[in-house]
């Protein structure tokens, strides 16, 4: 069968993942209404196989979820079609529906035992023990709104599929043909002599007639328009904002300040070094040499150690994992060696060289945090107080300055700016929360009463659009100026261009790279042996692009990689890898294997898709889509 399937595919079409053929039911938030709302039975089929609009849903929510935790939100319905999320939900289960009738046909199973070894494997449903939990798995199913018996036959269906897919590419082998082209591209190198040519300054170009500066502003009209602006109003309720630390006494702060001392108390720490011995009998000999006057180090240098074995450090009695051989640290004095300690890890003697007594911050040095931190933790019922406070007068009819007055909200305005958070002079506005803000405020109109935006987290955003100036063509006389200017770049970028096409024919015409620099006053530089990749940082990606374009000896310009310079460059050596294969590297080799596997999967499934032709019915899909919360 093996042979069977892989002769049937061929070409190195689009990749599929295989994560895209595997249907997942351990995602959760969709409840049994979908088995009781009186849907359609099927949302597709492939010969036999059908897949149910409880199927559909959680690849649906699946595909939907995982976007939602990228951008760090809840998608909406229009967003998920923007993403694509239809199509690719529905390629997924077509995948798998194809895959689930092959398997049919071929008689393929999958034995009970183990399903079970699959599902008690899964991390999901295990305990804080690491072990499986019969209660865990049926609560989290019970919450997905999925039986035990619907749960094994979906995981044996997975199982079936694994094996086709094991079958068609499990050790494909990348052709070494393939490699051998990979190691030649990725590892030949180059020597490239070039100059770096720099557009002239645009003081020096001459200003431009009436007639060509009108030219190119209506050839470029839509350059200078003026974005759409909006002014908008905008209220912060969050702690931050309604905390006043001047509401908070002098009695309060030093009553946080008792209730809390360990907070700004630093722990005694001591410097403790420590001989650990092989037995009580070789501790209480070096206990002997300690008591008759040989110095601690000498004592670890005849135990055989060095400074670094027996220094722990300055630490805190807490640090000290072993409680005996930290009380014995912490009952020292200074310069001391204790007596034989029973340590975990043997018998051992310990000495402390230096001692840090405990110390707690003084209430002065600490006040104006406490200070801060209580008005921030009464401030949080000040938010719920200010947001009832908002909410009520505006359904009262009042006006956001009026409402915003009422809840003693301080109100800020801006008066013009663009989608992107720019004023009309370009520059970016500071707004809170600005990415959300814009996108509501562009999204809203003057009059409406907006929903709040959640921040902080533990916030609202309040705001209102006061006014809309709608995008507009500028006149020339508006933007006379910044026009000129970009005239003028253009012509030196033209000047720039046509002067390394002149140079480039002059050495292509005889004249070496040298002579060349010497007539213009430039320097010769040289990539000496660069590849396609390590030539970036000398010449930039166009620069490499171009030195790699030709023969030996050719002559190329491109674009330089700082900005307004041109390169024109000769290729004076190229050196072939003396084995392709030493230059492709392991990841690149994984890199192919993976593509290739890819390909037969994706190969492997338009073969079954033209076997088993499948049918899709949408109403039921619009169905199953709505009831996906």
């Amino acid at each position: 069968m093996l042979e069977t399937m892989r002769k049937s595919v061929s070409g190195w079409t689009a990749k599929i993942l295989l994560g895209l053929l595997v249907v997942s039911f351990a995602i959760w938030g969709i409840g049994s209404s979908l088995l009781q709302s009186g849907l359609s039975r099927t949302v597709l089929s492939a010969g036999e196989t059908e897949v149910t609009p409880t199927e559909y849903a959680f690849a649906y929510s699946q595909a939907v979820n995982r976007i939602s935790r990228q951008i760090g939100r809840q998608l909406s319905s229009q967003e998920a079609a923007s993403f694509g999320v239809d199509q690719s939900v529905m390629n997924q289960l077509i995948a798998g529906a194809v895959l689930d009738e092959e398997s049919r046909s071929l008689g393929l199973g999958v034995s009970n035992a183990r399903v079970a070894q699959v599902i008690a494997d899964d991390p999901t449903f295990k305990d804080s023990n690491g072990n499986f939990s019969r209660g865990n798995f049926k609560a989290i199913l019970a919450n997905a709104g999925i039986s035990e018996n619907d749960y094994i036959a979906q995981q044996m269906k997975v199982a079936r599929r694994g094996q086709l897919i094991d079958a068609v590419a499990r050790d494909a082998e990348t052709p070494k043909i393939f490699l051998t082209a990979l190691g030649l591209y990725s590892g030949e190198r180059r020597t490239v002599d070039y100059l770096t040519l720099s557009a002239p300054n645009i003081d020096s170009i001459k200003d431009p007639s009436k007639d060509e500066l009108a030219t190119y502003f209506d050839q470029n009209q839509a350059r200078y328009a003026a974005p759409e602006y909006r002014s908008i109003s905008y209220a912060e309720v969050t702690p931050q904002t309604l905390a006043d630390p001047k509401t908070v006494t002098d009695a309060q702060v030093k009553a946080d300040y008792e209730a809390r001392k360990d907070r700004y108390a630093t722990p005694e720490r001591r410097h403790v070094e420590q001989i650990v011995f092989q037995d009580k009998q070789a501790a209480d000999a070096a206990k002997a040499k300690l008591d008759s006057g040989t110095s601690f180090a000498a004592v670890a240098k005849a135990a055989g150690r060095s400074p670094a074995d027996i220094d722990l450090g300055t630490v805190t009695k807490s640090a000290i994992p072993d409680s005996k051989i930290a009380d014995a640290a912490f009952a020292l004095k200074k310069g001391e060696t204790s007596g034989v300690v029973e340590g975990l890890f043997g018998p051992a003697i310990l000495q402390v060289t230096d001692i840090q007594p405990a110390s707690v911050k003084p209430l002065d040095a600490v006040k104006d945090e406490i200070r801060k931190e209580l008005a921030l933790n009464n401030a949080a019922d000040a938010v719920s107080n200010a947001y009832n406070a908002y909410e009520d007068a505006r359904a009262g009819g009042a006006t956001f300055e009026e409402a915003a007055k009422q809840a003693a909200i301080p109100i800020k305005s801006v008066k013009a700016v663009d989608r992107n958070g720019n004023g009309p002079d370009g520059k970016p506005i500071a707004l809170p929360d600005k990415s959300d803000l814009l996108a509501a405020a562009f999204e809203s109109e003057p009059g409406v009463d907006a929903l709040p935006l959640n921040i902080d987290p533990n916030g609202y955003l309040f705001y209102d659009v006061n006014s809309v100036d709608a995008a507009h063509d500028r006149k020339l006389a508006d933007v006379r100026d910044k026009v000129e200017t970009d005239w003028k770049k253009q012509r030196a970028s033209e000047q720039l261009e046509q002067r390394a096409k002149t140079l480039e024919k002059a050495i292509e015409g005889g004249k070496s790279i040298a002579e060349v620099a010497k007539q213009e006053k430039l320097q010769v530089e040289t990539a000496q042996a660069i590849t396609r990749q390590s030539g970036i940082d000398e010449l930039g990606r166009s620069g490499v692009d171009a030195a790699f374009s030709g023969p030996k000896g050719s002559v190329e310009t491109a674009v330089g990689e700082a900005p307004d310079t041109q390169l024109v460059m000769t290729v004076k050596e190229v050196a072939p890898p003396a084995d392709p294969l030493d230059n492709v590297t392991p990841g690149q080799r994984r890199q192919m294997a993976g593509m290739m596997e890819n390909d037969l999967y994706q190969s492997f499934v338009t073969r079954l898709q033209n076997e088993y032709p499948v049918r899709v019915h949408p109403g039921a899909i619009e169905q199953a889509k709505a009831l996906v919360r």
